[in-house]
């Protein structure tokens, strides 16, 4: 157990593939990370306090990350150090405008303002992340060419599951939590996740008010940790993201290519870029292509860093498998030997 303790022996559908790009064989980029069937999105609207007292802490207890799309003129006790806290543990704080309006209704210099104000006011008080998405109050649309110069996307609440590439990333639909909502038990969150995977989709949940929370559609906790515990025993078939770095994976994922730059008998260099904003879209994604003939396993190396990367097998096929973060510099994939590589059969 040398140089390759990390990787790893799973069994993968052939059928998770999204080609992009000029990407061509035999590279193949995973319709969502780690070529998993399904994305699954927990979005939290209007900073109710269960939602830092007992979601975060039931997220980071299985290293999911959820989505608290903020009022900010409702953050809870004037404190945006719960706001602070939940972002250092990699969640999404992102918008839900200024006062919680029906931006339909107001004028474009108004609806700016919500927009604008909203985004500048969470980017000077959650310092270690950029607010890029936002959730429409009420799930009411404005005028998204002005939602469309602050946000990469914006949330709806049409109770739809989205397909791989939203049709419109100004409105994605999710399905509203909770007793008012048509997700109520634990058995409905788990037969919509099974529905996002059996259509290769993305799942976003809508919640508001937790337990005794003082908000709409309350939601009991313990229906919210079955869903959790569901997801985190079935962690090979759906991948828990944050809105956010959910729709970056899309874009980048559409936009990407990738290139050979020189191929030996034990070296392959790679290059994926994309021509998206660096600043925005730097996620990693999944990438994987057949292990070279005469190779038993392979280490990836992004930047001259080691970068994590699993042998796969796809139709008795052997695959190495890994992300990189597009333009994040040369990938390197060497040849190595089959004893260094610890195998552990899953089925994803």
């Amino acid at each position: 157990m040398k140089k390759l303790s990390a990787l790893l022996l799973f069994m993968v559908s052939p059928a998770l593939v999204s080609l992009a790009g000029s990407v061509v064989a035999p590279y193949e980029i995973g319709t969502w990370r780690g070529f998993r069937p399904a994305a699954i999105s927990y979005t939290f609207d209007d900073d109710l306090p269960n939602q830092y007292a007992v979601a975060v802490p039931m997220f980071n207890a299985r290293n999911f990350k959820l989505t608290l799309f903020t009022v900010t003129t409702w953050v809870p006790g004037d404190s945006w150090a719960p706001l602070q806290n939940a972002a250092l543990s990699g969640h999404e704080i992102a918008s839900h405008t200024v006062t919680h309006p029906r931006l339909s209704g107001l004028s474009a210099e108004k609806q700016t303002n919500e927009l604008a104000n909203s985004q500048q006011t969470i980017n000077a008080n959650v310092t270690n992340a950029s607010c890029v998405t936002i959730a429409y109050p009420y799930c009411v649309e404005g005028d998204t060419q002005i939602t469309s110069k602050y946000y990469i996307a914006a949330r709806g609440c049409s109770g739809q599951l989205v397909p791989a590439t939203p049709a419109d990333f100004m409105n994605i639909s999710s399905f509203v939590c909770g007793t008012e909502g048509s997700i109520k038990t634990p058995e409905d969150f788990n037969h919509l996740a099974d529905r996002a995977a059996a259509a290769n989709a993305w799942a976003v949940y809508l919640i508001h008010a937790i337990d005794k929370d003082k908000g709409y559609s309350p939601l009991p906790g313990a229906t919210l940790q079955a869903s959790v515990d569901y997801l985190a025993a079935n962690t090979n078939k759906f991948w828990v993201e944050t809105f956010g770095n959910v729709v970056r994976y899309i874009k980048e994922r559409n936009a990407v290519s990738i290139g050979e730059t020189s191929s030996q008998e034990s070296r392959i260099v790679l290059q994926v870029t994309h021509d998206l904003d660096p600043s925005i879209f730097n996620y990693p994604i999944t990438v994987r292509r057949p292990l070279p003939v005469g190779w038993a396993a392979a280490t990836v190396s992004q930047n001259q860093q080691p970068v994590h990367a699993n042998i796969v097998s796809v139709n008795s096929a052997q695959y190495v498998m890994f992300d990189v973060v597009p333009n994040g510099g040369e990938i390197v994939l060497s040849k190595a030997v089959e004893t260094d590589t610890l195998r552990f059969p899953r089925s994803f």
